[in-house]
């Protein structure tokens, strides 16, 4: 199963839109998809239990994946600003949080959001 700071960063690269918010349940920040806000930690854990098999693309294969010619991504205009504040909103979290696995979840958010600013 892939990790929380995979799933997020998918739904990143997806042009989903990490939120300042988090979910009450798992505690990982909220997205925006299609106009829509969701966890989509909880959403990935909760296909995960339903489907109950093993991921069919290896990850090796996986990771070197890249999007066709025919997908659109849609960024929105403000997309620096949103991915700053966001950082700033995760920076904060980790400052308060005593679970280090949580910790090491929002530092890796933090991480692939400040890769998208390059």
């Amino acid at each position: 199963m892939k990790s929380d700071a995979d799933i997020m960063a998918e739904s990143l690269l997806r042009g989903g839109k990490m939120l300042a918010r988090a979910c009450p349940s798992c505690g990982s920040p909220l997205f925006e998809v299609k106009g829509e806000t969701s966890c989509v930690v909880c959403s990935a854990h909760a296909e995960a239990a339903r489907t109950e098999t093993p991921e069919a693309v290896p990850e090796e294969t996986a990771s070197t994946m890249e999007p066709t010619v025919n997908e659109q991504r849609v960024v929105p205009e403000n997309l620096e600003q949103e991915l700053r504040a966001t950082i700033l909103c995760l920076l904060k979290r980790v400052q308060t949080e005593p679970d280090p696995e949580r910790c090491r979840t929002l530092l890796t958010c933090v991480t692939t959001a400040w890769d998208l600013l390059d």
